[in-house]
């Protein structure tokens, strides 16, 4: 009689561990997934980040240097293309790096009408998904820079 007594509180032991380690398990499944999601939302964020401060600031120096791509190269030793499209490519560091190296590319795409330089800036990721772009319209100086 002990003996199934000892053998029922066993089983019913056992029963409650595996209650109890599934439980747990369904716990951590659902934390790996949370911090799964959260660097994901980092990652993202952080490429926001870096891509709205540099499209700001090409964006910047395209307004003062209206349509003038080697004003523009002054502030871009690194930048390569022709007028109306101008390239940047920097890399997982965010530095500037070769084309065939490129995790982020910076494209600006300019048209001039009459006194006005119309320009398209946008920050690509390596699968050549638009981050973060902007439009910007800039009237032109008599000396050729624009205002």
């Amino acid at each position: 009689m002990d003996s199934m007594q000892n053998n029922r509180s066993s089983r019913l032991f056992l029963i409650e561990l595996i209650f109890a380690v599934l439980f747990f398990s369904l716990g951590s499944a659902v934390c790996v997934q949370a911090f799964a999601q959260a660097h994901t939302v980092s990652a993202q964020a952080r490429d926001l980040a870096f891509a709205s401060s540099t499209v700001s600031s090409a964006a910047s120096v395209v307004r003062a240097s209206g349509d003038d791509l080697a004003a523009f190269r002054e502030r871009y030793p690194q930048a390569f293309g022709e007028a109306g499209e101008i390239r940047l490519c920097f890399g997982t560091d965010f530095g500037p790096c070769d084309p065939d190296a490129a995790a982020y590319t910076l494209r600006i795409q300019t048209q001039t009408q009459g006194r006005a330089v119309d320009a398209h800036l946008w920050m690509e990721d390596g699968a050549g998904r638009e981050i973060y772009g902007l439009q910007l319209r800039s009237r032109l100086e008599k000396g050729g820079g624009g205002a």
